[in-house]
């Protein structure tokens, strides 16, 4: 089912609001479902399977329906995507597994570790690689790649002392840690920012895609979108304003992260 107009969302979000009637709840969440799929396609490129974004997407959603207030006179899209998006970036950086493991790879080292067990409580002794192979059939080449695995999989706290040559404690895993990559978070403002872009009116995300973006002057913008100096400066005003409202909402945007009049340059920018 497609997204309903922006009025008769107002509309069905103020019924809910005073009655609270869990029908038309159903009916935002069915109409808007689309648009919570389309926010998951940003992350295509993530290791997490797209049903369970699309889950905890959803999540953001019906945050977003229960917070939202018809009466401050915005759209109920700009404060949706913020929530959606927030709760699945949130859900990547604390559950998002660094390894993408194949299911064949993953039910091999089950079966690995099944079978060493067993040969282990039968014969009193750690079982070979070539016995594991035989009772799982597998070749010793996909035992091997289960083995790794199974190392990969055990990760270790990064405060344990690592042994030196002579027994003692030495240093910790943590001081072997290189510096955080600036260009993740980079990347995710980019992403954050592209999205809070998406919720502006055509001619205002225009407006500020050739100011911020292009690099030019409000006369020069004026000349592409057809109207006034003057009224350019109006919107752009107007849409950096919202702009900021949105990225305020935005779990994860600090408040002096938003495009303040004093930085909004630099920080666009920044992630243009």
């Amino acid at each position: 089912m497609a997204m309903s107009t922006p009025t008769e969302t107002l509309r069905l979000l103020g019924v809910y609001r005073e009655t609270g009637e869990q029908s038309i709840r159903a009916t935002l969440v069915s109409n808007y479902e689309p648009l919570v799929r389309s926010l998951c396609r940003k992350f295509s490129s993530s290791r997490e399977p797209q049903e369970d974004l699309f889950q905890i997407g959803m999540i953001g959603l019906l945050n977003a329906i229960e917070k939202f207030d018809p009466e401050r006179g915005s759209s109920f899209s700009s404060l949706a995507i913020p929530e959606i998006m927030g709760a699945i970036l949130n859900y990547l950086r604390d559950h998002g597994s660094l390894l993408k493991i194949p299911r064949g790879l993953r039910r091999n080292k089950l079966a690995m570790d099944k079978m060493s067990d067993s040969i282990s409580s039968m014969y009193g002794r750690k079982a070979t690689q070539a016995e594991v192979a035989e009772a799982c059939d597998l070749t010793e080449t996909e035992i091997t790649d289960a083995s790794i695995l199974s190392r990969i999989g055990d990760p270790r706290s990064l405060d344990e002392s690592l042994e030196t040559e002579d027994g003692d404690d030495g240093a910790s895993l943590s001081d072997y840690i290189g510096f955080e990559d600036e260009g993740y978070n980079i990347s995710l403002d980019r992403l954050t920012l592209a999205t809070a872009l998406d919720t502006l009116p055509e001619r205002e995300k225009t407006i500020l895609q050739l100011r911020y973006f292009r690099s030019m002057s409000q006369r020069q913008t004026a000349e592409i979108v057809s109207i006034s100096q003057m009224h350019v400066s109006r919107l752009e005003r107007a849409a950096l304003n919202k702009l900021r409202l949105v990225l305020q909402r935005n779990p994860n945007v600090n408040s002096d992260q938003t495009p303040m009049r004093a930085t909004r340059r630099s920080r666009l920018s920044r992630v243009s």
